[in-house]
């Protein structure tokens, strides 16, 4: 059996989860609280499930920079956790239905974590 390059696989163009709830834990453990910028995409994922929104918005709402926001929306739809809905400069980001679908797994995540800002499954 050929051995599969979980880094390349999730940071290539092409996104292809294989045993989804796994993948997506070992992701979301990776993005959220593998690097000092975890708690700032968590709050963009938590605020995008409530509403989508533009990077403006977002940097205006979470009180940051519009360029903090956009390098991890970036991020975030790299890997498939947030898509883009159009391509205007004014176009709003959601949470991928995968995400959505599978939200629990994120909460429990950030609960493994234990994320200064998290406050219980909202």
């Amino acid at each position: 059996m050929r051995r599969i390059n979980a880094y390349k696989l999730l940071t290539s163009n092409k996104l292809i989860m294989i045993g989804y709830d796994k993948d997506l834990r070992r992701l979301l453990i990776w993005l959220i609280g593998g690097s000092r910028g975890g708690l700032m995409r968590y709050k963009i994922l938590k605020t995008l499930r409530e509403r989508p929104m533009n990077p403006n918005q977002l940097a205006k709402y979470l009180n940051v920079n519009y360029r903090t926001v956009i390098y991890h929306l970036e991020i975030l739809e790299r890997n498939g956790l947030v898509t883009k809905a159009g391509d205007g400069y004014g176009a709003p980001y959601l949470i991928s239905d995968e995400l959505n679908d599978k939200w629990s797994i994120l909460i429990n995540v950030v609960r493994i974590i234990g994320l200064k800002d998290f406050k219980g499954d909202e």
